[in-house]
């Protein structure tokens, strides 16, 4: 495992934080802007510790990312017009392979293993809280708040 897979994985939080901004400001079914906020704050707190770890290490993590900014408002434009079910549905399909990259990473890290650990946490987080969502759980929320409290 490599400084660039942190890196990368970095980016995928500027991405990522686009993505979920743009769901917060402009999904139509506004009783789910808590779940946004909420997946939104782990994004930024991961790319804060990501950054805070990497930059030491001689590696550039800007503050804001145009391409992963434009990718992530892009595809986030794809399905904001999609109900809550079917989106969590198309979200899960979408975010599965980055868990499993993600958690075989972490299990596969010789170094920077708390930082590869942190990328799986929270991909975890998301994942876990989507198939809490898909299965109707009221928990799904808490799932996001132990990252929250781990992590913050």
């Amino acid at each position: 495992m490599t400084l660039n897979h942190l890196h990368d994985a970095y980016l995928g939080e500027l991405y990522g934080i686009s993505f979920f901004t743009t769901f917060v400001e402009q999904y139509s079914d506004h009783s789910h802007n808590n779940k946004w906020q909420t997946l939104l704050d782990i994004e930024v707190i991961t790319a804060k510790k990501l950054k805070t770890a990497l930059v030491p290490l001689g590696i550039q993590c800007p503050d804001y990312d145009v391409e992963m900014a434009q990718k992530g408002i892009a595809d986030a434009n794809k399905w904001l017009h999609l109900p809550w079910p079917t989106l969590i549905n198309t979200m899960v399909s979408w975010v599965a392979p980055y868990q499993q990259r993600y958690q075989q990473q972490a299990d596969n890290a010789q170094q920077h293993q708390d930082l590869f650990a942190l990328v799986a946490d929270h991909e975890n987080a998301i994942y876990d809280f989507l198939l809490a969502e898909q299965a109707g759980s009221a928990e799904s929320l808490q799932i996001l708040q132990r990252f929250i409290n781990k992590h913050s």
